[in-house]
């Protein structure tokens, strides 16, 4: 084989290793990548609840809004002021360490259906205030996505300092995997309900993917069962020196997708109250246990040395290479996830089969290349 053969092959094959390289990095860049890389971390995470579940020091409750209490308070939700009132105040007189409110107060006064409502709900905020660190939700509007009002006492009450966003980020596909400590806004950026949190507890937190194989599965503890019952000892078993979390745990309202649905209560998967995620997001925070991402410089360098598989002379030996490789790389990505790094596995493995798919290429067209033997006519004399 001559030289320039050699050359030749050797230019063919950067060539290709850079093809297969790019495909990658291309192929990152799509909702299909995205999409693989949220199923394979949801699996990831479903994997390491399973294997070990790493301890959380945030001790927390949840007080749910659930279908006993709705039954059991005959006025609507728009006019519970004085169960409200009623519960904010006997959590209170428990002493815990802090109360998150995800429940939207009223945007103006309804003392004109029932004279003492709002003294009630005031009345009840301003125990909870008294206390200690109390963080209340700041709604949303999903059509002119600007700050539900809340009535001027309220909020006087309250202050800005007391109040958090209580948005949850949805990928694409609709399952939270990450959380943020605060929303940009036109004016610079505003707390969520777990920036609020994190400052009122004067916990140094860090903000990115939810850790959801932190802590062991919540629990709850009815509305109902917080106002009907009249053991005080009771309440304060359940609530000192505790994170308590007031919000909806009904199985058809205020959900969210999840990888893991940490409601103890409840067996499905799929989804999980609202008030579950924001704690599990406020327990990542706490302990800064939210995994690092994986640089772009590290991607690269995954992407090269996958495609560097179309180097290979024999497509068959490249494919059983990339199906030893794609199960490292998933096996991989779970090992650094559990070290606290998180790597996105998809690209490379596209740029592994795509490496296969090239390596596939040359040897066809090896064989196809026609050769032309010498001529057998003689030269004319």
């Amino acid at each position: 084989m001559s030289e320039a053969d050699d050359g030749g092959r050797a230019v063919l094959g950067a060539v290709a290793v850079a093809a297969a390289a790019l495909a990658g990095f291309l192929f990152c860049l799509t909702p299909v990548a995205a999409w693989l890389d949220g199923a394979m971390l949801d699996a990831s995470w479903r994997v390491l609840r399973k294997l070990e579940t790493r301890p959380s020091a945030e001790d927390m409750i949840v007080v749910g809004i659930d279908p006993a209490a709705v039954s059991a308070i005959p006025q609507p939700p728009a006019l519970w002021h004085e169960p409200l009132g009623l519960a904010l105040a006997r959590i209170a007189a428990a002493r815990p360490r802090a109360i998150a409110f995800d429940f939207p107060l009223p945007d103006r006064s309804f003392d004109s259906i029932r004279p003492g409502l709002d003294r009630a709900l005031f009345a009840g905020l301003a125990t909870a205030v008294e206390s200690g660190p109390f963080v209340t939700v700041l709604a949303i509007d999903a059509r002119t996505r600007g700050a539900k009002r809340i009535h001027t006492p309220f909020l006087a009450l309250l202050g800005e300092s007391r109040l958090g966003i209580g948005m949850l980020a949805r990928e694409a596909d609709g399952v939270v995997r990450r959380f943020s400590l605060a929303i940009p806004t036109e004016d610079g950026a505003f707390p969520t309900l777990e920036g609020r949190l994190c400052r009122a507890l004067k916990a140094r937190c860090s903000d990115g993917l939810v850790n959801y194989a932190l802590g062991a599965p919540l629990t709850y503890v009815s509305l109902k069962s917080v106002l009907e019952t009249q053991d005080r000892a009771f309440i304060e078993r359940l609530f000192r020196g505790r994170i308590v979390l007031v919000g909806e745990v009904q199985p058809f309202s205020d959900r969210v997708a999840v990888p893991v649905n940490l409601a103890g209560w409840e067996t499905a998967e799929r989804d999980s109250p609202a008030i579950v995620v924001h704690a599990q997001a406020l327990r990542t925070a706490m302990a800064a246990a939210a995994p690092a991402e994986a640089s772009r410089p590290f991607g690269m360098l995954l992407l090269t040395v996958a495609a560097l598989l179309v180097l290979v002379r024999d497509w068959r030996l490249a494919a059983a290479w990339a199906l030893l490789a794609t199960a490292a790389a998933l096996i991989g990505a779970i090992a650094a996830l559990r070290g606290g790094l998180y790597v996105a596995p998809a690209a490379a493995v596209f740029a592994l089969w795509t490496a296969v798919a090239l390596r596939g290429a040359l040897a066809w067209r090896a064989r196809e290349k026609v050769v032309i033997p010498p001529s057998n006519f003689p030269h004319p004399r």
